[in-house]
């Protein structure tokens, strides 16, 4: 009983959510206005960060995508983590997958390596970071510039209709408030957005907040500066996004945890 009461208390069974700040090493005092949420702070850590960079060349890229690496987006669950999206996918009878914020596409890669009659499009919103994932991720069947944010999803999705679509959020979470995330997914709720995985970074608990607080104030007293870089929320927050518009289904992507979502108004198989 008592273990039960202490795992509710950490997980903070409330909606909460409070600004996140994290630093970039030499990057971090010329990020756009001191903050990680425009295209241009993006395009900088994809050039020259050594976690967040893309790789123009190829050979490189698939090496990267290939290792069992924590750079951005990647993690050892990966590998594991895209056969339970495809899965899913297959299980759904998903034939077209729409990838938001994309990033170094590790996952998307190997997707479509296991799924490779999967329709496949990778979207980003900056402008670098587009072009990069043109020249080495060969396997998409298109990569585009998408702000989830002024794009309505009717004009994003209109080629990709024939059988079930799915859109991917994966670990884009923080650089939305909360009111623009209910208003996405209102948006693509009314644009009738179907089918939708949401894996967010993590959730926010009371063990990871005194963690990251007590991070954030040694690197303080050492002397870094800190940007801007998003938010950070509890599990109740996430499921107050898509309330009342999608049913949701919980499940492990790779040891992480990721919402299935689909849109109320698709009859319950």
């Amino acid at each position: 009983m008592l273990k039960k009461f202490l795992k509710l208390i950490n997980n903070l069974p409330f909606k909460f959510t409070i600004a996140h700040v994290e630093t970039f090493g030499s990057q971090t005092r010329v990020l756009k206005e001191g903050k990680l949420d425009s295209p241009e702070s993006w395009d900088l850590l994809r050039r020259d960060h050594p976690h967040f960079s893309i790789s123009s060349n190829r050979k490189e890229w698939l090496e990267i995508c290939n290792l069992k690496t924590k750079k951005d987006g990647q993690d050892g669950g990966l590998i594991r983590r895209a056969k339970d999206i495809v899965a899913l996918l297959k299980e759904s009878y998903v034939t077209s997958l729409f990838s938001v914020g994309a990033g170094g596409a590790g996952l998307e890669y190997h997707v479509k390596n296991m799924f490779p009659q999967l329709y496949l499009v990778c979207s980003e919103y900056a402008a670098d970071n587009v072009d990069l994932l043109k020249k080495v991720f060969l396997e998409a069947d298109e990569v585009v510039s998408f702000d989830m944010k002024a794009i309505d999803w009717k004009q994003a999705l209109r080629q990709r209709e024939v059988g079930e679509h799915l859109v991917l959020m994966y670990r884009i979470d923080p650089h939305a408030t909360d009111k623009e995330w209910r208003k996405i997914f209102e948006r693509m709720h009314g644009e009738d957005v179907k089918n939708i995985l949401f894996i967010p970074c993590g959730f926010l608990t009371l063990h990871s907040l005194i963690k990251r607080k007590w991070r954030i104030l040694k690197l303080s007293l050492q002397g870094e500066s800190f940007v801007f870089s998003g938010y950070l929320r509890t599990r109740m927050t996430y499921e107050s996004y898509w309330d009342g518009l999608y049913r949701a289904k919980l499940h492990k992507f790779g040891g992480l945890d990721g919402y299935y979502l689909q849109h109320k108004d698709i009859p319950v198989r």
